[in-house]
């Protein structure tokens, strides 16, 4: 399994507090047959420093080499209607740099933002891929506006958190909709601690078997991830119902 969102940075946002907490996850995720990690710490400009982050990086992927997990380094980046950085260069906040930029919208952004924010990341041959949509309260609301947002190119990466129903089961009845409408790109654990890989993870994994199937499991833990990594531009069609 490849897990492309993940907080186990230590010191750098709301995730681990500690280098001993972040291998606590690492190990977690190696139980569960997590081989490659992308820690995603949170972005947003003045608030987070890239520098500590990168450190505090270095430091867990060379402790983390007895794991037979592999390491790598992105971003989810929060996008408001003030934040200029997608309006420079922005590879270096991609996932392992691979031209896909994992982020979130504010809860009450509107859509025409939404839209204007995927033209400028696309102006710089980046593909959006937008954090948890399950969760936020505009697509919940209106998914024909998440729909518009995937004909534009947006990928889509959904918790196995609200897969278990953590959040409830409006959030997890739209999450199961998304699946079975072949709407799903990633699903990713969004952990912060060690405990989050071990209550709901697997959960997750066997709901999506059952909602969809075996190999669309596969493609939403592993394959399309992996895909990704290796720079396969697989086309996938979605069906919008």
């Amino acid at each position: 399994m490849i897990d492309v969102h993940c907080h186990i940075i230590h010191g750098v946002d709301d995730g681990p507090s500690t280098i001993e907490q972040s291998l606590r996850m690492v190990e977690e995720a190696e139980k569960l047959g997590i081989r490659v990690i992308i820690a995603t710490p949170h972005y947003q400009e003045n608030v987070f420093e890239l520098e500590r982050v990168e450190e505090n990086f270095k430091e867990l992927w060379f402790k983390a080499q007895n794991y037979e997990v592999d390491i790598k380094m992105g971003y989810e980046v929060f996008l408001n209607p003030f934040n200029s950085v997608i309006a420079r260069s922005s590879k270096q906040l991609t996932l392992d740099r691979t031209g896909r930029m994992l982020f979130e919208f504010p809860f009450n952004a509107n859509f025409a933002y939404c839209f204007e924010a995927i033209n400028r990341l696309q102006l710089e041959n980046i593909v959006p891929v937008i954090a948890h949509p399950e969760r936020n309260r505009n697509f919940l609301n209106n998914i024909a506006g998440l729909v518009s947002l995937v004909k534009a190119g947006c990928l889509i990466q959904v918790d196995a958190a609200s897969i278990a129903g953590v959040y409830g089961v409006r959030v997890k009845e739209f999450a199961k909709r998304l699946i079975k409408m072949n709407f799903v790109d990633m699903v990713a654990s969004n952990a912060h601690y060690a405990d989050d890989y071990t209550d709901w993870y697997m959960e997750a994994y066997k709901n999506v078997i059952q909602w969809a199937g075996q190999y669309y499991a596969y493609k939403l833990f592993y394959k399309n991830a992996k895909n990704m990594l290796d720079g396969i531009g697989e086309k996938v069609y979605k069906v919008i119902v």
